[in-house]
């Protein structure tokens, strides 16, 4: 799993502080979705021809059992799910069967199956413990399937999103039955939490420019979802004023309600979660496609994002999901988050001290920045990263003033598609700017000074 965070201050309105944090993860392989409830799911994949009738006899057989237990799940039939469950499973894996049957079945997902993979196999083995257990149980066969879980949110159109689950199985007579998920079983990283994985779990779609939107939320989420869902359309539309047609203009949004729940839909930790106030994450690119892109907010956003501030928030993280096929995974920080910074606060502030008050504050004393921000400066927990952002959103809004939006967009393209070098930004400098470093530097400055004693 690759990602790298990042936290942005957040502010109201004009003159309100607030020390809230917007994180923005690069690349996690982690998110899960939401949809309506399929009855009658497509049956799994046949399994394909291999020179072992043992093997292609034992895939077709597992492929039944998950069928079953993708159809007690669609339904919200909590007992048909636990009928598939082994009796060796763990106690806390038949709890997250439960819990995922109720989430799936709220969430309402038009496509939730779980079929083996027939194209690999798993490299993870059964620990004797177990192994013993389930031959006294009398298992005749012990099996880490490659299982994968595709799944597909509800309203929204884009891609489906296939996850590896490899589950371990075992026969027991002519049946196989579910002992649990490698990750519980095996302690195997692969296994990612998921939206389902949360209890309560519910979504509601949302018209945007570019289609449904959607908001999915849990019991204590409820208030945060709706305040989300009232004010997409206008972020979407606020978000493509800048950047043009050139994205989906659609989102899926997820308002968690616990801490675990957003610090595993986005793999960050305990210190992040407490700094944030939402993260963009996406499981991977597919050309210029990015497949199960999500935007995730924090249990405390609700409390720290009153007003206005939700709408900045929201703005800049749906200028990460437009930029997303834009920009590469080493991109400098100054230009992604500042980029995101000053489309999520056009129009919100009257004064540079409004929106950047420790940077005025910094250049009221004397203290201009000589350079932009290094990555480091960003760190979730660093003292720096409220003044970072100031300084990366700062830049921005002056080669906006200089040279306008359309070329600031395509600044963002050229610096953003490669490495955080100083020789690759230089060369967007250049190349679409027609100016030196030194010269924007030298002019920014001078902007700076000029807009703090505003």
């Amino acid at each position: 799993m690759s990602a790298r965070a990042r936290r942005v201050p957040v502010r109201a309105s004009a003159g309100t502080r607030l020390r809230v944090l917007s994180l923005s993860v690069a690349a996690v392989a982690v998110l899960a979705g939401c949809g309506g409830p399929s009855a009658h799911p497509a049956p799994s994949p046949a399994a394909a021809s291999t020179t072992n009738a043992y093997l292609d006899q034992r895939s077709s057989a597992v492929s039944a059992t998950l069928d079953r237990l993708s159809s007690a799940e669609n339904a919200g039939d909590v007992n048909a799910a636990q009928e598939v469950i082994d009796g060796a499973a763990q106690p806390a894996y038949r709890d997250k069967i439960r819990t995922e049957t109720g989430s799936v079945s709220g969430l309402r997902l038009p496509t939730f199956r779980y079929h083996v993979d027939t194209t690999n196999h798993v490299d993870l083995q059964v620990p004797a413990e177990l192994q013993t257990t389930l031959d006294n149980e009398g298992a005749s066969d012990v099996w880490v399937a490659p299982v994968q879980l595709t799944y597909a949110l509800p309203g929204v159109d884009e891609p489906q999103v296939t996850l590896k689950t490899p589950m371990v199985l075992a026969r027991q007579g002519d049946d196989w039955k579910i002992v649990g998920d490698s990750g519980t079983v095996l302690g195997d990283a692969t296994v990612t939490p998921q939206l389902w994985d949360e209890a309560g779990a519910s979504a509601q779609t949302v018209a945007t420019l570019g289609g449904r939107s959607v908001v999915v939320s849990y019991p204590g989420s409820a208030l945060l979802a709706q305040r989300l869902a009232a004010a997409v359309p206008s972020a979407v539309s606020a978000v493509t004023a800048f950047w043009g047609d050139s994205w989906p203009r659609r989102a899926a949004l997820v308002a968690t309600d616990t801490a675990a729940a957003f610090d595993g839909l986005t793999a960050s930790s305990g210190s992040q979660t407490e700094a944030a106030a939402a993260a963009t994450v996406f499981q991977k690119l597919d050309g210029r496609t990015a497949v199960g892109q999500r935007v995730v907010f924090t249990p405390q956003a609700e409390q720290a994002l009153p007003g206005g501030a939700l709408d900045v928030v929201l703005r800049h993280e749906l200028t990460h999901v437009a930029a997303r096929a834009q920009t590469a995974t080493g991109a400098p920080l100054w230009v992604t988050e500042g980029l995101a910074e000053y489309v999520g606060r056009k129009g919100s502030y009257r004064r540079l001290a409004d929106a950047a008050p420790d940077l005025v504050a910094e250049v009221v004393s004397g203290r201009v920045p000589a350079n932009l921000p290094a990555d480091n400066a960003f760190g979730v927990d660093g003292a720096t990263a409220q003044l970072s952002y100031q300084t990366a959103w700062s830049m921005m809004a002056y080669l906006s003033e200089r040279f306008g939006d359309p070329r600031l967009k395509l600044f963002y393209i050229a610096a953003a598609a490669g490495p955080a070098t100083d020789a690759q930004q230089d060369a967007s400098m250049r190349s679409v700017l027609g100016s030196s470093r030194a010269d924007l530097i030298a002019g920014w400055q001078g902007w700076l000074r000029q807009q703090a004693v505003r």
